[in-house]
This record gives structure tokens, sequence and C-alpha cells, in this order.
């Protein structure tokens, strides 16, 4: 599965390094729908599924992170699997 390496950035937090998964069709409809789903709870476990299926990062990884490190990684990976892809 190709990654590649994407920067992290967010008020209050320093900037980090992660490399995300370039997602499927349906693991990005599977994020898309989480997100959309309006009884869906946005809670703290809502972010940490977004990173497991957009990083390959171990649950110790993901723990080392702050509260707003997750927030703010998780948003990249929203925001990265859902921009206009490059045609091949």
């Amino acid at each position: 599965m190709a990654l590649k390496k994407v920067n992290i950035e967010a008020n209050g937090i320093k900037t980090f390094e992660v490399e995300l998964k370039d997602l499927t069709l349906d693991e990005r409809a599977e994020v898309n729908d989480a997100i959309m789903d309006e009884n869906q709870s946005k809670n703290f476990s809502f972010w940490i599924n977004i990173i497991r299926k957009g990083t390959e990062l171990s649950d110790d990884e993901i723990n080392s992170y702050s509260q707003n490190e997750i927030y703010a990684l998780g948003s990249k990976i929203i925001n990265d699997m859902n921009k206009k892809k490059k045609k091949k």
C-alpha cells in the first residue's frame, strides 16, 4: 500500500510528520459515511478510527499523541482523502 509523508499542522501544536495511506474507494466511503452520519458521535473514538483507517500507526504510536494532535491528524486524513485525485 502506498504511503505518503505529510506535515500535520494546527494552532497550539508543534508540526509533526506522519505517513498517510492512499485509501481505496471502499475505505474512503467508510470514512465519509461516518463523517456524514448525523447519528455518529464525533467523539474521541471517532477520530481514533479515522487515524487507524488512514495510517499504519500502531495503537502505542497513536496513544503518544495529545488530544489536539489526534484531532489535527484525523482532520488531515479527511481533507487529504477528499482532495481531487490526479490521474495517473
